[in-house]
């Protein structure tokens, strides 16, 4: 038996959530609160398995609430509606979390997950959810890898390539890292990043690490580590706008 625990400010998230759990036989809520304040006491009473945690809160959000936990003893799922920065912050954490509104397939989902323990949140996790929270780490991005997470910064990123539903990751000593989450995933997370560039359905490139741009329909881009990127046509004059012709 899974046991769980809502957190959550709005009365009928709680109840929306805890009416679809309830649908798993394997499931049981064993508390809820709208008061942050006093979740991490709850969280200590009841020792849940797996925590859903809404992230816009008065007095305390969400991630206010889980930095208090070092290590954190149970999984956690946030909850948020449709927030850049917080899901910034968690696509950035590669951390686990549902937009609201929550449906009952999400929630499938998220067990099964929880089910075959690939829901994890770690003390380095935390630490850097803190951080970035306080505008410290911006420019850190936790990679879902077999090993585990890998935190590496986001400006030594050389290039990432599509493979199927994972994403290779080449960084500037060469190194390469794959990570579980598709390339459109890492397209969302890097928007913002005015050095990265989707160059192709299969790429994207850090604009800092190209070494040549070679003419053609749409072109290929020349990295520094000697690899041919496709430039897709449809993107071969957004790129060519990013630069001063001389």
């Amino acid at each position: 038996m899974i046991k769980t625990i809502i957190i959550d400010d709005e009365k009928h998230c709680i109840i929306t959530l805890e009416h679809l759990l309830k649908q798993n036989k394997n499931v049981i809520v064993v508390a809820t609160t709208q008061d942050s304040t006093k979740a991490k006491a709850l969280i200590e009473e009841h020792k849940p398995d797996l925590v859903f945690l809404d992230i816009e809160m008065p007095k305390m959000n969400g991630f206010d609430v889980i930095t208090q936990f070092n290590p954190v003893p149970f999984k956690v799922i946030f909850t948020t509606a449709y927030d850049q920065y917080a899901l910034k912050a968690l696509r950035l954490n590669a951390l686990d979390y549902l937009l609201k509104p929550i449906d009952e397939e999400e929630i499938a989902i998220a067990l099964d997950k929880f089910k075959i323990k690939e829901i994890a949140i770690t003390t380095e996790q935390v630490q850097n959810l803190h951080l970035f929270t306080n505008g410290k780490l911006q420019d850190t991005i936790a990679l879902s890898t077999q090993e585990g997470l890998l935190f590496v910064k986001i400006d030594n990123i050389m290039y990432l390539e599509a493979s199927s539903n994972y994403t290779m990751i080449v960084m500037q000593d060469k190194s390469k890292h794959l990570a579980s989450k598709t390339l459109a995933t890492f397209e969302d997370v890097l928007q913002d990043n005015t050095l990265f560039f989707r160059s192709h359905k299969s790429h994207i490139v850090n604009l800092k690490f190209i070494k040549q741009y070679i003419r053609g329909d749409g072109g290929e881009l020349i990295m520094l580590d000697g690899k041919n990127i496709p430039l897709s046509r449809t993107k071969k004059q957004d790129f060519l706008d990013l630069f001063t012709r001389v």
